[in-house]
């Protein structure tokens, strides 16, 4: 029991970090699709990476215990999570992209239809996201 408050306390922790860093991803995001009319595959990579740096800075130094092992230094740890979120920004940009393609073929098609995608799809990274720091931090 005393384990899975640990982890909820982090989850929550986490979260909070997490919606700090997706509101500076959302503002990007929103800046890059609606003022410069980016593509949504490129608006999301680039307006994530000043987010996940933000989420794993924070993360690795108040919610998550340092490793013991000391295997890794901060540094190297932040390039596996960097080629990771790069990784998976690029498979959910492609996402985001198809569903958006395939809204707009139903005729749904409206100005806030790319926002609604980039809200669809955070909660699933997010949760990703939790666990794979978590693992950077504490494990290596």
């Amino acid at each position: 029991m005393k384990k899975f408050k640990k982890l909820f306390s982090q989850f929550i922790k986490f979260l909070f970090v997490s919606g700090i860093g997706w509101l500076i991803d959302f503002c990007l995001y929103v800046i890059l699709t609606i003022e410069f009319n980016l593509k949504v595959f490129y608006a999301n990579i680039f307006s994530s990476i000043p987010a996940i740096s933000y989420v794993f800075l924070i993360s690795t130094k108040k919610i998550f215990a340092k490793s013991h092992r000391n295997n890794l230094t901060i540094i190297q740890k932040y390039i596996i999570y960097f080629i990771y979120q790069l990784l998976l920004i690029f498979f959910i940009s492609i996402v985001a992209q198809n569903l958006y393609i395939l809204v707009r073929e139903y005729n749904l098609n409206f100005k806030m239809m790319k926002i609604i995608i980039k809200i669809l799809v955070t909660p699933v990274t997010m949760t990703i996201n939790f666990f794979v720091i978590k693992y950077l931090a504490e494990k290596l």
